[in-house]
């Protein structure tokens, strides 16, 4: 279970070992990693690279996200048809606590988690869950999570509220909105903003906002600026999955106004920059493209890409996550090409380490507890 050089073109990179870094981090942190082939939670340590834990269950299939919840005693991980709750009281050692099921019967993957106004010191505020073959998100408050045959207070839908294939949702800073990606294969996603106190859809100046305004273009993860400002979204889109033709976009949307401020395109060979990650101290914000798989870091001041760092293979590149203290970033790698997660030192660029395992087969979305 041990960090080792990375599979094909990663080994390239490599500078120094996992465990030559170990002196220059000064705190352990850790990360849940979804293996979706394995069907299995697995916790990985900062301080030396290494998959120190991994946890199944029956009602947890083919999960590919999560979310810790603020006061780091539960953590919400999807799947296939059902919601496992884990007992995250010690990070390092999560414990199986219950299975909610939304909608029974439904086969759909819950993958994108919010939690709305929850607390350091309490599980409380609402869980949000989206349902992608559904096209349904699903609202619970947590508090009710923790008794018998818990019931959503709210659930949006594709023919009320205009739903289609939704994948993640954060919190813009310093508002009740909660914004949601939306990813149709084949027609034009967009981003849904809803109020988070009255459940409603934000309507004003437009309920929905076309990102890039191309067929197959699947919106997909985003991230707020320090401020509330500025929303920077990554594209998901490519032809390996069903989409017209590649994404080769991240999108920077003017949150005042629900208006796409600019586009920012790739270099030809970082494809569908679908995953991003932020350090609004740093002044950088990361994407993770999914084929040829590659790093990219752009500054926020100047609106510009400033590296980009190969990770080797053809991919599929599957999230990006800064660690709360900001020194590293881990970007999964998935199948076919090789089952990883490499690695980056966020000061010196320079990938340090890749982890692998036996299990550790399709790995999905890096969650710190800070996500």
């Amino acid at each position: 279970m041990k960090a080792s050089p990375a599979v094909g073109l990663l080994i390239l990179l490599v500078s120094v070992s996992a465990h030559g870094q170990v002196s220059s981090l000064s705190a352990q942190h850790f990360g849940y990693v979804m293996s979706q082939q394995s069907s299995m939670l697995m916790v990985l340590g900062t301080r030396t690279n290494e998959i120190v834990k991994k946890v199944k269950h029956a009602d947890m299939a083919r999960a590919a996200g999560g979310r810790f919840h603020p006061s780091l005693k539960r953590y919400y991980a999807g799947g296939t048809g059902k919601v496992t709750i884990w007992d995250t009281t010690d990070v390092a050692n999560p414990v199986y606590l219950k299975t909610v099921i939304p909608a029974p019967g439904s086969t759909g993957e819950y993958r994108g988690f919010l939690i709305y106004r929850g607390s350091p010191t309490a599980i409380d505020g609402n869980v949000w869950m989206a349902n992608i073959q559904d096209s349904k998100v699903y609202v619970y408050r947590a508090a009710d999570l923790e008794g018998v045959n818990p019931t959503p207070v709210k659930i949006f839908d594709a023919t009320t509220d205009k739903i289609s294939v939704p994948h993640f949702m954060m919190t813009r800073p310093g508002t009740p909105e909660v914004w949601l990606t939306n990813r149709p294969v084949n027609a034009n996603g967009y981003l849904l903003r809803f109020n988070g106190e009255t459940h409603s859809v934000i309507t004003m100046p437009t309920a929905k906002l076309e990102t890039t305004s191309t067929a197959g273009d699947e919106p997909n993860e985003l991230s707020f600026s320090k401020d509330g400002l500025l929303a920077y979204v990554g594209h998901h889109g490519g032809i390996p999955t069903g989409s017209p033709t590649n994404q080769m976009h991240v999108a920077i949307v003017d949150a005042a106004t629900f208006s796409v401020k600019k586009l920012i395109p790739m270099i030809a060979s970082a494809t569908v920059p679908g995953y991003v990650d932020i350090d609004p101290d740093g002044g950088r914000v990361y994407f993770a493209t999914k084929w040829s798989p590659t790093l990219v870091v752009f500054d926020i001041k100047t609106e510009r890409v400033l590296r980009y760092i190969e990770l080797g293979g053809f991919g599929p590149g599957y999230g990006v996550a800064l660690t709360p203290d900001k020194k590293r970033l881990y970007i999964p790698l998935g199948t076919p090409a090789q089952s990883a997660v490499a690695v980056v030192d966020a000061k010196t660029l320079a990938i340090v380490a890749s982890i692998v395992d036996t299990d550790l087969n399709g790995p999905r979305l890096v969650r710190f507890t800070d996500y």
